[in-house]
């Protein structure tokens, strides 16, 4: 074999190491999937896909996802959907203190769910984290169940009524579950049941009030028998049946009737994804041996001949 082949291979080899071992772009700026009233899918080009009324994500995604179309299924398949929050909201306002609108336009929602005339829509298996708001449920007739919101400033933001929010796992944002109504009051069927609550600053509020309006229903966060686990709760458990002896009190007029003394709820378990850093090894490593075995071929046949 000539000296020009092989330095010609070579020289292919010392190309993919290079291109495999440039560091990655840094993150793009934040984009927004819309899922359109027609059901087609804007941009086409991310990792999701639709089956008639089921669209699921194929990948993780560094985007947040617009929902303009009801009665439709959202399934995370436990991919991850990833905003640019870094954690840091000193120069961004936390709802439930205020407003600065001179900042507003900085704040990021995961799922948005803010067109009221759609209803119907089920979020299940889905990772969200680092937005400022996590999902943003403005809507009726939703059911959100088995997703992870965490490291967000407000994981969930609820502003429609009878919807059921069941099984998520809260944890590590500044808000858990905040109610925002416009009425300034909570209507009665919205069911949190069987949530894991997790070392959120506030586990869950509302728009914060002064003077509590006690001649209003309570409300009671619990399905009437089981309610949410609650990582500051200091209740016991006398007769073991796994639930507290007493209401988890959020404010005078809000409380869980059944706190969870455990929950058998564990994190979204993030699909398995492969750091740029690792690919870039494996393609070195793979190119080397190629090399490696390319030239112990050649000097065998130099030796034969």
């Amino acid at each position: 074999m000539s000296k020009t082949v092989v330095l010609a291979f070579i020289l292919i080899v010392l190309t993919l190491v290079s291109i495999s071992l440039k560091p990655a772009r840094s993150q793009a700026t934040l984009q927004t999937i819309f899922i359109q009233q027609d059901g087609t899918i804007y941009p086409d080009s991310l990792p999701i896909q639709r089956s008639g009324n089921t669209y699921t994500l194929t990948g993780n995604i560094n985007a947040a996802i617009k929902i303009l179309k009801g009665n439709i299924v959202l399934d995370g398949a436990g991919h991850t959907l990833s905003g640019q929050f870094s954690g840091n909201s000193t120069d961004i306002w936390v709802i439930g203190t205020g407003p600065d609108k001179n900042t507003l336009d900085k704040y990021t929602i995961g799922v948005d769910l803010g067109n009221s005339s759609v209803q119907g829509v089920v979020i299940k298996n889905l990772n969200v984290e680092n937005f400022s708001i996590g999902m943003y449920i403005w809507t009726k007739n939703d059911t959100v169940s088995d997703n992870d919101l965490s490291q967000n400033i407000v994981g969930m933001l609820v502003s429609g009524s009878n919807m059921t929010i069941i099984r998520n796992y809260i944890s590590t944002n500044l808000r858990g579950l905040f109610f925002g109504f416009n009425t300034g009051q909570t209507p009665n069927d919205i069911i949190v049941s069987q949530n894991n609550f997790e070392k959120n600053a506030v586990q869950l509020s509302g728009c914060a009030c002064k003077v509590y309006n006690t001649s209003e229903p309570p409300h009671n966060w619990d399905n009437g028998k089981i309610g949410n686990y609650w990582s500051n709760y200091n209740g016991t458990d006398a007769n073991h049946d796994g639930i507290g002896d007493s209401p988890y009190l959020i404010d005078p007029v809000d409380y869980d009737r059944f706190p969870l003394m455990q929950s058998s709820l564990k994190p979204l378990v993030p699909a398995a994804k492969i750091p740029a850093e690792e690919t870039a090894i494996g393609v070195s490593a793979a190119a080397v041996f190629v090399a490696a075995v390319f030239v112990i071929s050649l000097r065998r046949k130099r030796k034969t001949s």
